[in-house]
């Protein structure tokens, strides 16, 4: 059932519905902060607007490499030998100079066979030689002892002979006057037989008693020379006849002496061919405890120039043969590694000039690429003493020299900084 609603009399309207009088509104004032967020607005816009610009536009026209850093040659010192650290002399930050000791590898591991077999070989050679001395003074003194007898006998035999020969001399003299009378007596013989005044058996006896005293001294004058050959030869130790040496000591004297010489002489031979393979045994050995001092206590030296930029193994690390123990840069051949984008390609060349500036102080540099690599090898990297920057796909990587070699020292420090950013753009 609905019920039907009628429309009232417009005397039946209640009073507190009458609407109140219309009143008169004035306008409101502008706020001064009501332009704040139009301002706002605009600033929001210009900042998108300037990096849109920057981001899409700016790097199609700008020459600058996306990322740049300082770099130089690693300098890697590496142990030969497996051992311990037992001092480590390099210290970051500190130059090193070529044949300096950077750090000492003890190694009680090294094999002594070589050394411990020429030292026995030594050692026999030594006592082959002090036998070959005590034969050799033995003998000497034998020799000596026999010369003295020889000598000895000598003079005696010397003198025996020379008085032999003063003796023949008496002869000699006594049979020439007797030879020199019987002359005179054989020719006043003759001269009486001339006479008549005594027979010829005279004068015949005469010249037999003659001939007889002449023969006598021939045969003396024989003896004479005989005997004065036999003084010479005696002095000369040579004897010719055993009558010379009645008891035959000179000859047995001599031929012991003789001997003794030659044994002196074969043992003196043998005695300076062991001093010679001794002398050289002993080199040898030298050169080995060397060798083996060496790689006991094994002295790691520098092999070039440069700064130390990181101690890998400290005093008391186990290191192997290869290890490396210190890694230094190459200050002198500072250069630059820059990142450049791949629509920059085309103007990039061997040789193409850069602009770098290593910080806002310092006035820019001049550099030339000397090398374009799309992408670096780990080996490459090593090489180096800071990683290279990351580049995006497509990137070039750029290895820029110094065009004035000085350039680094002129920077001081700042340039042997490896891994240090720098600004670098295409002159």
């Amino acid at each position: 059932m609905k019920t039907e609603l009628l429309p009232r009399e417009p005397s039946e309207r209640l009073p507190h519905a009458t609407p109140p009088p219309i009143r008169e509104i004035k306008p409101a004032k502008p706020s001064p902060f009501a332009v704040v967020p139009r301002l706002a607005g605009y600033a929001l816009l210009a900042f998108i607007g300037w990096l849109l610009l920057s981001t899409l536009f700016e790097p199609w026209v700008s020459g600058d490499a996306t990322r740049a850093i300082l770099n130089a040659p690693a300098i890697l010192i590496t142990t030969p030998i497996s051992g311990t650290v037992s001092a480590q002399y390099a210290q970051n930050g500190q130059p090193i100079k070529p044949g300096e000791t950077v750090a000492v590898i003890k190694n009680a591991t090294v094999a002594h066979d070589s050394l411990t077999t020429m030292l026995t070989q030594r050692l026999e050679l030594q006592s082959h030689l002090d036998d070959l001395d005590s034969r050799l003074q033995a003998d000497q003194r034998m020799l000596d002892y026999t010369t003295q007898q020889y000598q000895k006998y000598q003079h005696a035999s010397v003198a025996q002979l020379e008085n032999s020969y003063e003796a023949l001399q008496a002869q000699q003299d006594a049979t020439s006057e007797k030879l020199q009378e019987l002359d005179t007596k054989y020719t006043r013989a003759m001269a009486l037989e001339r006479d008549g005044a005594i027979s010829a058996a005279v004068v015949d006896e005469a010249r037999s008693e003659a001939d007889a005293a002449r023969s006598e001294a021939d045969a003396l004058d024989q003896n004479a020379q005989n005997i004065s050959a036999g003084i010479a030869a005696a002095k000369r130790g040579v004897y010719v006849s055993a009558g010379q040496d009645s008891n035959g000591q000179l000859p047995q004297l001599t031929q012991r002496r003789a001997d003794l010489q030659n044994s002196i002489k074969d043992e003196q031979s043998q005695a300076d061919a062991l001093n010679n393979q001794l002398t050289n045994l002993n080199q040898l050995i030298g050169h080995e405890q060397d060798r083996v001092h060496a790689l006991s206590d094994y002295d790691v030296k520098a092999y070039a120039p440069g700064t130390a930029q990181e101690v890998i193994a400290p005093v008391g690390t186990q290191v192997t043969a290869g290890a490396t123990l210190v890694r230094a840069t190459d200050c002198r051949k500072s250069d630059v590694v820059a990142v450049f984008p791949s629509r920059m390609a085309s103007r990039l060349n061997i040789g193409t000039e850069l602009r770098v500036r290593v910080n806002e102080s310092s006035r820019p540099r001049d550099a030339h690429i000397t090398q374009l690599l799309p992408k670096v090898t780990e080996s490459l990297q090593n090489s180096f003493s800071a990683p290279f920057p990351y580049a995006e796909d497509g990137s070039v990587y750029a290895l820029a020299q110094w065009d004035d070699n000085s350039a680094a020292n002129d920077s001081g420090p700042v340039s042997c900084a490896p891994g240090r950013s720098v600004v670098a753009s295409l002159r």
